[in-house]
């Protein structure tokens, strides 16, 4: 043999040994890359210099402040402690080890996100089997990265679904482990604590009971019970924490108004045509080559997605929460399903994976419809900027608007000021006379004359901002357009004491 033949021989023998040892590492190398992946998601999405709205805003503020909400908003009478109590006291706390309001809104974005990014990692053989059902339901659905940036504390609650999920959805006629109990009750009072809505539970609960899963069903709703009780003692009024979730609950039901009046997730959901095309199509591929027979259909989820579908035609936070948790899971798991018939250290796994990681990421941190950057152009409110000496309310004032997002951004830049809003996070809990004026601003699309009965009311420590884009033609007051188009009335001085 020549020297040619030898080291063809010897690289011909070297090749299968190199090509078995990189294989070991397949599976590591996903892991790495579905973690390497959601990082850089999170972090590309805060470096456009995006600040989630709404109740972001008003979270950090709270955690800058030492006031209940009672001394924020004016409230009904039924409102009488914090409903989002762990989260208040999470990032309360973290300002007090030194973070200001920029670093609680980058905690709060990254740690909601972490929270769902990484929720089934525990129950996962194939990471790639997320990212492809993420990246399916995005193709689908590009409004799903709203809600898993907004830093909301429900996204701890929907990291807990996802887990449940997982992890129950399989026990049939055996009872589940003392660890699986263990962490489940940890999780439901985790959930009730920090996001406060702990009977929305039911939903799950239901799913599994519909879906014939009677044991399952019986030891979750126990983990409920236990763990929402606990959460509920957490607080340190355990009775009117659970009292009062179920009066706002009632409080809200019962206003009879126009959906399109209420706060969007109180809206009708369009029925997700485009989700349920996705599911057909992903059952219909996946029926052929999944290993499983009756279990791919994973009854327990498929109840809560129908269950969560039916409902958002009532309210669509109950899909938005509820149901998509639920649909991203069931995809997983039927993509887990086909990759669990490829050998685990197949190089296969490796171009899935990463067929599914980039695009992914160029999808969810893309700025579709400036969904990361129309922040920038917010206009706030400060009361340390001189120009506005005398426009914001003086002590024991009140603020009256009636746009929601004055108060989140107002209250977001000036947690200190000691003024409370006339409306907050849900015009349900307004006092019943100022929610009827609030309902007929509304309906009169905000016309200036339906502004009267709360300048009637207004003290010279009052102040009225309006959005507008010239002065509002409201003489009992005198104007100033504190920025962009927001303008900011109060009582002439003449009628000042």
């Amino acid at each position: 043999m020549n020297g040619r033949e030898e080291a063809t021989a010897t690289s011909s023998d070297l090749l299968p040994q190199w090509a078995a040892r990189s294989n070991r590492y397949v599976p590591l190398v996903c892991w790495i890359i579905a973690t390497i992946i959601f990082v850089l998601i999170a972090f590309k999405i805060l470096g456009y210099g995006f600040l989630p709205g709404g109740d972001a805003r008003r979270h950090v503020a709270k955690a800058l402040t030492e006031k209940s909400y009672q001394e924020i908003v004016v409230m009904r009478p039924e409102y009488k402690m914090d409903h989002s109590p762990g989260w208040d006291w999470l990032l309360h706390k973290l300002h007090h080890a030194g973070w200001d309001a920029d670093a609680l809104v980058t905690f709060s974005v990254i740690f909601g996100m972490a929270c769902v990014f990484f929720a089934p990692f525990p129950w996962l053989r194939h990471p790639e089997a997320w990212l492809l059902a993420l990246l399916a339901e995005l193709v689908a659905l590009p409004e799903l990265m709203y809600p898993l940036t907004q830093g909301r504390p429900f996204l701890l609650t929907e990291a807990i679904l996802i887990g449940v999920l997982f992890s129950w959805s399989k026990v049939i006629s055996k009872n589940p482990s003392w660890l699986q109990i263990a962490f489940t009750f940890i999780g439901i009072c985790l959930s009730a604590w920090v996001h406060g809505a702990w009977y929305l539970w039911a939903l799950p609960l239901a799913a599994f009971f519909l879906a014939g899963r009677w044991r399952a069903a019986l030891w979750l709703t126990g983990c409920w019970a236990a763990g929402t009780f606990a959460g509920a003692c957490l607080t340190g009024r355990p009775i009117e924490f659970l009292r009062q979730a179920l009066a706002i609950v009632s409080v809200v039901s019962a206003e009879h108004v126009p959906q399109w009046m209420l706060v969007g997730e109180l809206s009708a959901s369009r029925g997700e045509f485009a989700t349920l095309a996705l599911m057909a199509i992903v059952f219909l591929w996946c029926k052929p080559r999944s290993k499983g027979q009756f279990a791919f259909m994973y009854p327990p989820i498929l109840s809560l997605v129908v269950i969560s579908w039916l409902l958002g035609f009532k309210a669509l936070r109950v899909w938005a929460d509820w149901g998509l948790p639920a649909v991203l899971v069931w995809l997983t798991l039927q993509f887990e399903d086909v990759l669990s018939s490829w050998e685990s250290s197949s190089l296969k796994r490796l171009v899935v994976c990463s067929l599914a990681a980039v695009p992914l990421f160029f999808h969810s941190t893309s700025d579709l419809s400036q969904r990361y950057t129309t922040n920038l152009k917010d206009a706030f409110i400060d009361s340390k900027d001189p120009a506005l000496q005398g426009w914001l309310p003086e002590t024991n004032g009140i603020f009256y608007t009636s746009r929601m997002e004055l108060f989140y951004n107002t209250f977001f830049k000036n947690p200190q000021g000691d003024w409370r809003y006339i409306i907050g996070f849900e015009p349900a809990l307004m006092p019943p006379e100022d929610l009827k004026i609030f309902r007929r601003i509304q309906w009169n699309l905000e016309a200036y004359k339906s502004y009267e009965p709360w300048i009637d009311k207004m003290t010279p420590a009052d102040r009225l901002a309006i959005r507008s884009p010239a002065q509002p033609g409201l003489p009992q007051l005198e104007w100033s357009n504190v920025v962009s188009d927001v303008w900011i009335g109060r009582l002439p001085a003449k009628q000042k004491p």
